[in-house]
């Protein structure tokens, strides 16, 4: 068999039914780029307020546990950005993006911060090396400086002693030749004693200059800009939740606890409820579903056979319109499928919404896959005024 070529497998992998679109690939582009933002925003924070390798109070591992928090907010909001209610989902997927919009630019904002922070850093560190060299070359040079001032001073010491006794013995010559004793010299007067000089010439060190801002400083001036995103993420989780709490408590039917069995026909029994026509918006006691069961029993295999799908496909629907299931049953005596929405009223089965179909939809159920024929039932349900 001959291999796809790769567009066509990635195509084939990121196919959508057209009523589905982004419904399941929201999973895999969508919840990975914001979850994996969040995540690196918690990062990159803790380390930001790193101090030293030691994270300050604790604070790194809080801000790791909210930005798990918030990405597990956020398959609640991804599942609810597809809800039957438009309203809803819309409003959500609103929401949600301002959020996707909002952790890029928190990302785009810690990276910087980040970035310059460490250039700060590494600035400061070689000023603290640099001046740590220039002090011991000073410390150095401030040492032998005093080394040969204590050699001149004690050179000079010397040279003084010296003269002294030269001065003396020129005086001892001269009051002998006073008094008439004559006295040899050598063929040359001996030069008197030239003391060593010494000199310290100053040195001139480069001096280090420290970094224009600290990082400390730097770190002061954008900490509240960095909380206060932290909090606009928070905020907008918060905002998400509180209007799917609002809106679906406004649009879910009310519930009411089961009721028993026999209590149900002891009810019935004692009050019957009245039996209206049967229309597209009228509502009819669960009694009726009883004479309905018993005609289906004549349908023929093949119907039965597709009225069982059909029933399996409106159970599948029913799951995404809580409040609410669906009953299918067929009346041969007017050759068609009646498709009912019921709802509990006060713990009695009743129906909502109800349309009349043809039984070619029964012959489909047979023959389409069963995709094509949900959204094809779907369909059918919005057109005929089914709340969905």
């Amino acid at each position: 068999m001959s291999r796809q070529p790769f567009g066509r497998r990635i195509n084939t992998w990121l196919a959508e039914a057209p009523t589905e679109q982004f419904t399941d690939n929201k999973w895999r582009f969508w919840f990975l780029a914001l979850v994996g933002f969040q995540l690196l925003n918690a990062t990159l924070t803790a380390l930001v307020f790193d101090a030293g390798g030691n994270l300050q109070n604790g604070m790194g591992a809080i801000v790791l546990a909210v930005g798990a928090l918030l990405s597990w907010l956020a398959v609640a909001f991804l599942h609810y950005s597809d809800g039957h209610d438009r309203r809803l989902a819309r409003g959500v997927s609103l929401l949600d993006s301002i959020t996707l919009v909002c952790v890029l630019a928190h990302f785009t904002f810690l990276l910087w911060t980040f970035g310059h922070l460490r250039e700060l850093q590494r600035a400061e560190s070689e000023y603290k090396a640099t001046a740590l060299v220039y002090n011991e070359r000073a410390e150095k040079i401030s040492t032998d400086n005093a080394k040969i001032a204590a050699s001149a001073e004690r050179i000079a010491a010397e040279t003084t002693k010296a003269e002294r006794l030269r001065n003396d013995a020129a005086y001892q010559l001269r009051r002998a030749a006073e008094a008439g004793v004559r006295i040899s010299r050598p063929g040359s007067t001996a030069p008197g004693v030239t003391a060593p000089t010494l000199t310290t010439a100053p040195i001139e060190l480069e001096r280090p200059h420290a970094p224009a801002e600290s990082s400390t400083a730097f770190l002061t001036r954008w900490d509240f800009w960095i909380r206060a995103a932290n909090l606009a993420e928070l905020l907008l989780a918060a905002a998400t939740l509180i209007y799917i709490r609002n809106r679906s408590a406004k649009t879910n039917a009310p519930r009411s606890p089961e009721m028993d069995l026999s209590s149900l026909l002891s009810v019935a029994s004692r009050t019957p409820a009245p039996r209206p026509a049967f229309s597209t918006t009228h509502v009819s006691s669960k009694a009726d579903d009883t004479n309905a069961q018993r005609k289906t029993t004549h349908v023929s295999s093949n119907l039965a056979e597709g009225l069982k799908r059909l029933r399996e496909t409106l159970k599948e629907i029913s799951f995404y319109t809580p409040g609410q299931h669906y009953k299918a049953d067929v009346k041969p005596e007017e050759g068609c499928v009646w498709i009912r929405a019921m709802v509990s009223d006060h713990g009695i089965q009743r129906t909502s919404s109800a349309a009349k179909a043809k039984l070619d939809i029964l012959a489909d159920a047979m023959t389409m896959p069963h995709e094509t024929y949900r959204e094809r039932l779907e369909r059918f349900l919005r057109q005929n005024g089914f709340e969905m």
